[in-house]
């Protein structure tokens, strides 16, 4: 099962998973379909010993799984649980942003588009509650019910903060 982080901001909990580049690339090459630890170093470039250490803290985590799919004795396979799979928005946004502020139109590395019409997915961005899409200064931050006294005063400090 998934740990519990001290955190009470969840991007500084995010980042406690996912804050060096070897972790997210191992995350990439699970969402393109890598299950094996030679297709993970092979498309990541990451080292034996690093490698090891990300599918074990991804595992810990409750992002991936292992599968004996039991050849050759004892052989795993790594494949996205439900918790992983939740990450696709994530490493879609990541990729928006990426293809939009470093590489610009038409120099786009990799894209995603939708299987069933063949079409580049919309650009993901917060929407109100009828679809329209929402700018920085529309968006108000609360503190939820599992906010720390710290994350309470932070809160409270942001200017124009205020929701209706």
């Amino acid at each position: 099962m998934a740990k519990k982080h001290r955190q009470t901001c969840p991007i500084a909990s995010f980042l406690n998973v996912f804050g060096d580049a070897w972790t997210l690339l191992v995350v990439r090459e699970a969402f393109y379909g890598a299950t094996r630890f030679g297709e993970f170093r092979n498309n990541t470039g990451a080292a034996k010993n690093i490698l090891s250490d990300r599918l074990a803290m991804l595992v810990d985590e409750g992002i991936l799984t292992t599968v004996d799919v039991g050849e050759q004795g004892t052989r795993y396979e790594y494949r996205l649980t439900e918790r992983g799979e939740s990450l696709m928005p994530v490493f879609v946004a990541m990729t928006q942003w990426g293809n939009e502020q470093i590489y610009g139109a038409r120099s786009e590395p990799v894209d995603f588009y939708e299987k069933a019409s063949g079409k580049k997915l919309l650009k993901l961005q917060p929407r109100d509650r009828q679809g329209n899409a929402l700018a920085n200064g529309d968006i108000a931050v609360k503190a939820g019910p599992g906010a720390s006294a710290a994350t309470i005063k932070r809160i409270s400090l942001i200017p124009d903060n205020e929701c209706l």
